[in-house]
């Protein structure tokens, strides 16, 4: 096992719940906001895939995950999602950014940890309408 903390996926549902709830009630900084987002759902992916599969810890929970272990371990929503609901209506778009390239999903969490300028404003907040829409999907399966 590498260094990660092994948590349990009752921890992942209420880091979820935490970190939803301080997303909605936080004002300031929209990256600081749109961040707590990001992590919320992708704690809240991460214990529904371990329910779905049926671990309790992490570490377990990383073992069996083979071939798909990098996108389903890390920060890849998308891939999340799409195990778990591969008929979702929801999706995340790469945002493009101000000195070229984009920040794929799988980096919205860097996005909004570093502050990077982007090349449309509007583009993020699409992605956190899409965010959140999945947060309430979450809520409703946990």
């Amino acid at each position: 096992m590498s260094s990660r903390i092994n948590v349990t996926r009752r921890e992942f549902q209420d880091s979820y719940r935490r970190h939803y709830k301080m997303y909605k009630q936080t004002t300031g900084s929209e990256k600081s906001r749109r961040l707590l987002l990001f992590y919320s759902v992708e704690c809240g992916l991460k214990s529904l895939l371990m329910k779905d599969l049926g671990k309790d810890t992490y570490e377990d929970f990383v073992e069996c995950c083979g071939s798909e272990k990098k996108e389903l371990t890390g920060h890849n929503v998308s891939a999340m999602l799409k195990k778990l609901n591969p008929h979702s209506s929801y999706c995340l778009k790469k945002i493009p950014l101000k000195r070229g390239g984009y920040a794929s999903p799988d980096k919205f969490n860097e996005l909004w940890r570093y502050g990077a300028a982007l090349a449309e404003g509007d583009e993020e907040e699409k992605a956190e309408k899409v965010l959140v829409k999945i947060a309430e999907w979450i809520h409703t399966k946990l």
